[in-house]
Order: C-alpha cells, then sequence, then structure tokens
C-alpha cells in the first residue's frame, strides 16, 4: 500500500508519542523494521551540511530466536543521505546513549521487539480511517452477476512505509538507480517491479520528452 502525505499525516496523528520518532525514520528513509531497529547511534552522522545514515546491521532470526547481523543484501548495506526534517529527531533519540547502543528502544526501555511495535502499529491503524477497500475471493460457484460485498478494508502495514517512501520519491520525479541505492535492491528490476504503478504517474513526462526529442522546434 503506497499512502499519500495526507494518509500518513492522519496515521501518524494516531501513533502513540513513544513511537511517532520511529515511525517517522521508517517513513522518511524507507528503510526496513530490521534495519532500523538495529540502528546504532554509530552509524549516524548528524552534523555538517550533508546528515547521512550507514545500514551496517540488521535483525536476523535465527533458529527461532534473533540475533544482530549483517544487513540483508550487499548492496543492503548502504549510505542514505539524511533531509534535515531528521536530524532533531534522531539527536533526540541518541541522546544520552553510547555509540553501540540502540537509536530508537522501546517505552519500556531495551531494543525494540518487532511484536511490541506491531501491537502499536496495530493500535494506530485501528483508530484512524486510512484504507483501501478489499474486495473478498469470489467463490467458485458464483456467477458473474452476483454482488460480492467489498466492505472490508486493508490496512497499511509497518512494512508499507518502506513502499510508500519509494512512492514519494518516484512522485518527486528521483531517478530509479536514486531510489534502488536508497532501499537496497539488489536488482533495479525489483525496484520496477515492486513500483510499477507509481511509476505510471511519470508518463506525462516521459511523452513529454519524447515530444521534445523529436522535435526540434520545440522549447
Amino acid at each position: 500500500m503506497f499512502l499519500e502525505r495526507e494518509e500518513y499525516a492522519i496515521l501518524r496523528s494516531h501513533v502513540h508519542a513513544d513511537s511517532v520518532d520511529l515511525v517517522d525514520a521508517l517513513a522518511a528513509t524507507g528503510l526496513r523494521w530490521s534495519e532500523m531497529a538495529a540502528l546504532p547511534p554509530r552509524d549516524l552522522t548528524l552534523h555538517g551540511s550533508r546528515p547521512m545514515l550507514r545500514v551496517q546491521r540488521a535483525w536476523k532470526r535465527i533458529d527461532g530466536g534473533k540475533a544482530l547481523g549483517a544487513p540483508k543484501t550487499k548492496r543492503s548495506r548502504r549510505t542514505l543521505v539524511l533531509s534535515p526534517y531528521l536530524v532533531q529527531p534522531f539527536k533526540r533519540n541518541c541522546a544520552g546513549k553510547q555509540p553501540n547502543d540502540f537509536v530508537f528502544t522501546a517505552p519500556e526501555g531495551g531494543a525494540w521487539d518487532s511484536g511490541g511495535f506491531y501491537h502499536a502499529w496495530t493500535r494506530a491503524v485501528s483508530t484512524m480511517r486510512v484504507g483501501r477497500p478489499r474486495s473478498p475471493p469470489r467463490p467458485v460457484t458464483a456467477s458473474p452477476n452476483d454482488r460480492v460485498s467489498t466492505t472490508s478494508v486493508t490496512r497499511p502495514q509497518s512494512h508499507d512505509l518502506s513502499h510508500t517512501h519509494a512512492s514519494w520519491l518516484i512522485a518527486k520525479k528521483v531517478p530509479l538507480p536514486g531510489i534502488q541505492a536508497r532501499l537496497g535492491h539488489e536488482s533495479i528490476t525489483t525496484t520496477v517491479d515492486r513500483y510499477g504503478h507509481p511509476l505510471a504517474m511519470l508518463d506525462d513526462e516521459i511523452i513529454e520528452a519524447i515530444e521534445w526529442s523529436m522535435n526540434p522546434m520545440a522549447a
């Protein structure tokens, strides 16, 4: 699910105060949950003209448990530029912490557990009205003329913040290789296949570029 900016603002307004900075960081970087939950202060550069975030570790499931390890793939080990919007939230969450601590910690202290964040997330989306109509599977015996209820709604999942981040970059015409690198995709084919629908928004720009190229008299 790709959230519009207005929809994200609604969702954010329903997130508990102790999770707002974390949700903003996910939406504004496109990081996977496993990467953001493992982020240490040492991997942030928050001073200077170009703040940066380095993805060098992530939570991994091992033998029924979890442990810190290298990111998912080789390209997942990456460096992202940060917008000024995120500098203060990151500074706020790094205050008083050691270089190897976690930037974002659970309300009760310690590392965020995916289950704990899932409950915080579902509590937020259950009180909001952002969602997409979802048609249930049509029964095998149904005829084309039968009416099928579409009253159920698909709610955004936390990983949809990464998809939303990509769709916002596409809307602002960020080149696909830049989006691929930011999300840590191994292949640009993954980027194109996953975000084909938002990419359709660029059709008008593509047509305009072709018309300009083929017409020497165009401005």
